[in-house]
């Protein structure tokens, strides 16, 4: 089963990532979702995030002719 996410990676490569290490509020609004799990259930989990909250790291994984996140660190 498929889980919601949260990308570690993505709020290190906000240009704004730096200056505001320290506000763990601000930070949090740099977080996007990807998801963990299985990959069975990707869709399931992904088709409801809008694309502005997705993770943006590649590579990309492709289920049912769609793209989504890469699978996020535990």
């Amino acid at each position: 089963m498929c889980m919601k996410a949260t990308c570690s990676t993505c709020r290190m490569l906000s240009p704004i990532y730096y200056c505001f290490r320290q506000d763990e509020t601000i930070l949090t609004a740099l977080d996007k979702t990807s998801w963990w799990g299985c990959g069975a259930h990707i869709p399931s989990v992904m088709d409801a995030v809008p694309e502005s909250e997705r993770c943006t790291c590649a590579p990309k994984v492709e289920r049912d002719g769609k793209e989504y996140p890469p699978k996020a660190e535990r």
